[in-house]
């Protein structure tokens, strides 16, 4: 078996089986990845509050037989606490993950994309009434460091709608948030 260790940021977790997830992570050194985590929904699960969405984590793998590998070992390194209790901040951190899980291919390295994600999970606390201008910079950001917008050029227009053209799928955060506000 061929182990190997990664820091990542949990974007998704699907349940699969009685006790298993699928968890996928954006790291820096391997992009995108997906991994099958065995008994995560048990109750006796100790990993079960590390790999929780929007963490920053520590973690080792093993090849598996297939196309999917395992997780052997999760140590957290920032688990954003401070604005996990805000149903709009956890939103926001959402979409961001969303559009990254969406946007990017399995398994290909952006770095830079890395730090961003992570610069911007660590910022959601701080955020005021300014969140939607403040997503709608980060969007940009994302899509002129993938290369999808020019970087001199100003954006007009409805910034999900464009994501969306671009992965040929809805993002649904964005409408989750609004339905929010309309209560």
């Amino acid at each position: 078996m061929r182990s190997y260790s990664f820091e990542g940021i949990i974007l998704k977790r699907i349940n699969i089986g009685e006790a298993d997830k699928l968890i996928t992570f954006f790291t820096k050194e391997k992009g995108k990845i997906t991994l099958k985590v065995r008994g995560l929904r048990k109750i006796s699960s100790k990993r079960a509050g590390s790999l929780e969405l929007f963490n920053l984590v520590k973690a080792s793998a093993v090849k598996g037989r297939g196309t999917i590998d395992t997780l052997t070992e999760v140590q957290v390194l920032a688990h954003h606490g401070d604005w996990k209790n805000f149903l709009g901040k956890i939103n926001l951190a959402y979409q961001l993950c969303e559009v990254i899980d969406k946007i990017l291919p399995e398994e290909e390295a952006h770095p830079q994309v890395f730090r961003q994600l992570s610069d911007y999970l660590s910022q959601i606390s701080y955020l005021k009434n300014d969140w939607e201008s403040q997503m709608r910079i980060w969007l940009i950001s994302l899509l002129v460091e993938l290369g999808y917008w020019p970087q001199q050029k100003e954006f007009t227009g409805d910034i999900n709608q464009y994501i969306e053209n671009i992965v040929q799928r809805p993002i649904n955060s964005p409408r989750i948030l609004n339905k929010l506000r309309s209560r």
